[in-house]
């Protein structure tokens, strides 16, 4: 994010996909994006002052929160309980309203100069060439005694070799073989990372990966692609010698948000696999010819423990 020129007590109140979509925007949409949280925000202190010493008090309803403002009024502050209770809650009332006002804004913001958010997988913008619907994932009901990688969605976190991920975003590959994948967005940090897995199997093999750049791989690599339709036979990465495995195609679908779906963009993917078949590298084509490396290993559920729903889940 180091074109991000707001300042950082605003930008945390947004979601780390959203703060890094928003300092791709130009100078003039950040401040106009500053200068909406200055209008709109809330001041901890300022409800604090309201909650103590105003004769009637009004914080609640000055985050926006009418209805219970009202219940706190008749019940004259829950005999004296709810009133004292308020003074432990006041600052996540006050984080969750300038959260709130801080995604609006940027949705406002984004509309305002045109910018599309990209796809969860891919940072290039690319078209859909035929509208396509994701198959219908028969998940299991959300049990909170008993959390596994099924349940998963934006907001969630896990640990994962040392380190506790967040769920950024999802997409849903769908294959011409009737197979469907589930592949994850996460951050720990500023450190981002991908993990995709079969739906449906009962032993999950999961490919965890990072994104790295296909010239890094081989500078001619989409010249190469583009001349002969598949990645060459052989690639050199970080020491390892890969060999060409096997390719899938099928459509890939940003399902982050359930109730607002995107259409299917065509995608292929080739899978190379080291000589001792113990790392993985996969290179991934989604229409028009968006060319993508990841690079990583298998690795089995069980080392994804501690999952729990997130503030945004």
């Amino acid at each position: 994010m180091s074109n991000l020129i707001i300042p950082q007590d605003y930008a945390r109140y947004l979601p780390y996909d959203m703060a890094k979509d928003l300092a791709q925007l130009p100078e003039q949409a950040q401040y106009e994006f500053m200068e909406e949280m200055n209008s709109s925000n809330r001041s901890t202190l300022l409800m604090y002052i309201i909650h103590i010493f105003s004769p009637i008090p009004f914080s609640l309803g000055y985050v926006g929160k009418w209805l219970q403002q009202f219940l706190f009024w008749i019940t004259f502050g829950g005999l004296g309980i709810w009133w004292l209770i308020m003074l432990i809650t006041i600052p996540e009332e006050v984080r969750e309203f300038n959260r709130g006002v801080a995604r609006e804004t940027f949705r406002m913001i984004a509309h305002k100069y045109k910018y599309a958010q990209r796809s969860a997988r891919n940072n290039n913008a690319y078209s859909s060439d035929l509208i396509r619907q994701p198959e219908a994932l028969d998940l299991p009901s959300f049990d909170p005694t008993f959390i596994t990688l099924d349940h998963l969605k934006k907001g969630f976190l896990f640990d994962y070799n040392g380190q506790t991920w967040q769920v950024l975003a999802e997409d849903q590959f769908d294959n011409n073989k009737g197979e469907s994948y589930r592949i994850f967005k996460a951050h720990a940090g500023i450190e981002e990372a991908y993990f995709e897995f079969k739906h449906g199997s009962s032993f999950k093999k999961i490919f965890f990966s990072k994104k790295v750049n296909i010239f890094q791989i081989d500078p001619e690599l989409e010249e190469k692609v583009r001349a002969h339709q598949v990645p060459p036979n052989i690639l050199y990465f970080k020491g390892h010698r890969f060999y060409r495995e096997e390719s899938d195609k099928g459509y890939i679908f940003d399902v982050t948000d359930q109730r607002d779906v995107t259409e299917g963009f065509r995608r292929q993917n080739w899978l190379y696999l080291n000589e001792e078949r113990d790392v993985v590298l996969t290179i991934e084509e989604i229409s028009p010819r968006t060319l993508s490396a990841f690079y990583g290993k298998y690795t089995d559920e069980h080392h994804f423990v501690d999952i729990l729903p997130g503030a945004e889940a």
